[in-house]
């Protein structure tokens, strides 16, 4: 393996890098490489497929240089971080702290404190750092080492931060609390805190934030509950779009509008819709029809998807991209012409979502022809082929999903791409063991079974 082709495996979280660690002789020629990864961000999308921090820490233990990367790594976690580094590099150093390093606990220790600190008196937040959910994520670090001792301390700590803030800034602690009820339990963290408000001022702030959260969340439930959405109101606000997006009155429309097309998704009936298609049909703008159409991306067009087809080849460019996805929820001739007329025309992103539905083998060449040459595969691309070919069973889309196997930067894709080489039969024995070391764990999770399920088919047999 190349340096080069070692570093694209490496930053994209492919269990070949590892592999290559564990048995080449010559490892120690990456480990400039692997020290580079450790100290920048080389996650895709760490809310679905977290980060690479278990990853990375197995790649520093397969190279061997354990005690020699452990300062650099402290050093770069004490400085102030852009968040999803800050996840990795923490990841990375909990490993440490559990094999034991006196070195990670106190920088654990210590990063957590400058937190607790800074937080009782900063007034802005920078989205970029996050510093109130950093000292979440501490906080949840801690109770997995030091259980519920620390638990206690991370409360009367964020009570701390509460009373010295004297605002509600940070009184969100909700993936802590709920990672703790299930570690000890809703009864005993009731109890806790019933007892020890009693005599901790701290305690105190935490549970009496808590409780005015709990009931701001309440009212905000029941009015949305409340609320209903009709197809004038639909209209309206696909209209007032258009006219905010001249004046900029509304900043937050777009996510008006987006809460109203669920809604009305949910309670339009049929003859709501087909008054839509009415409506939308003799609109004259076309962002007023695009903002109207948006329903139908949820719930099937009630009318001939002729029209639809038309949008796709509006200029305006929202109007044909939720024209295609109103259409690739059909399964139809005219949708698959469709797709290939894009495919053909290198459109690739914009034909393949319309083969969910309407693939058949002999789309398998155009693919090809159009995909194998990507050297950068788009996260769009990954899924719509994942969805395709997990569908669709293929023996002939081998070559087509390991080059998004190995090109995709998604791993939580990856995971459905190795399913489709699963199911398609044309999954080789090299990439299965490659999976299992992959830095998604379910695509770990998803290899073991594999494996397992091979080997009782031998046995079997025998």
């Amino acid at each position: 393996m190349t340096a080069k082709t070692f570093s694209h495996d490496l930053n994209r979280g492919l269990g070949s890098a590892i592999i290559e660690l564990q048995t080449n002789p010559n490892r120690m020629q990456y480990k400039d490489i692997v020290l580079r990864c450790c100290l920048k961000d080389i996650g895709y999308d760490t809310q679905s497929e977290g980060t690479k921090g278990y990853y990375l820490y197995t790649a520093i233990r397969a190279l061997g240089v354990k005690d020699e990367f452990e300062d650099k790594i402290i050093v770069a976690f004490m400085k102030r971080l852009d968040h999803r580094l800050f996840q990795q590099l923490a990841d990375i150093i909990c490993l440490y702290a559990d094999d034991g390093s006196e070195k990670a606990k106190t920088a654990l220790r210590k990063k957590y404190q400058v937190l607790v600190d800074q937080l009782s008196k900063q007034r802005t937040f920078h989205h970029k750092f996050c510093e109130r959910e950093q000292l979440e994520y501490l906080m949840i670090c801690n109770v997995n080492t030091y259980k519920w001792s620390a638990f206690r301390k991370c409360i009367a700590d964020a009570g701390h931060i509460l009373l010295k803030r004297r605002d509600d800034a940070c009184n969100y602690y909700d993936w802590f609390l709920s990672h703790c009820e299930g570690i000890f339990g809703k009864e005993r963290i009731a109890q806790y805190f019933n007892t020890a408000s009693e005599t901790s001022a701290e305690i105190n702030a935490f549970v009496t934030a808590q409780n005015e959260l709990k009931k701001v969340r309440k009212n905000h439930s029941s009015k949305r509950v409340e609320q209903e959405i009709t197809l004038e109101n639909y209209v309206d606000k696909a209209i007032e779009i258009e006219n905010d997006e001249h004046t900029s009155v509304n900043k937050n429309t777009y996510a008006s509008m987006a809460l109203s097309t669920i809604r009305f998704s949910r309670q339009a009936t049929k003859e709501d819709l087909l008054k839509l298609v009415s409506i939308i049909k003799n609109e004259k703008s076309d962002k007023i029809r695009a903002n109207l159409l948006h329903v139908f991306r949820r719930v099937d067009f009630p009318a001939d998807i002729y029209s639809l087809i038309e949008y796709t080849e509006s200029d305006c460019e929202q109007l044909q991209n939720i024209a295609i996805d109103a259409l690739g929820r059909f399964k139809d001739q005219r949708v698959h012409d469709l797709a290939i007329k894009l495919i053909s025309a290198g459109n690739v992103e914009a034909g393949l979502p319309l083969l969910k539905e309407n693939w058949s083998k002999k789309d398998g060449p155009l693919i090809r022809e159009h995909i194998l040459p990507l050297k950068k595969i788009s996260h769009a691309v990954q899924m719509d082929i994942a969805g395709i070919y997990s569908k669709h069973s293929s023996k002939s889309c081998g070559d087509i999903l390991e080059h998004i196997y190995r090109n995709g930067e998604c791993t939580f894709c990856r995971w459905g791409i190795v399913e489709a080489l699963w199911k398609s039969r044309v999954l080789k024995e090299h990439i299965l063991n490659e999976c299992l070391y992959d830095s998604y764990y379910e695509t770990q999770k998803l290899a073991t079974r594999i494996k397992r399920k091979l080997e009782r088919d031998v046995n079997i047999c025998f």
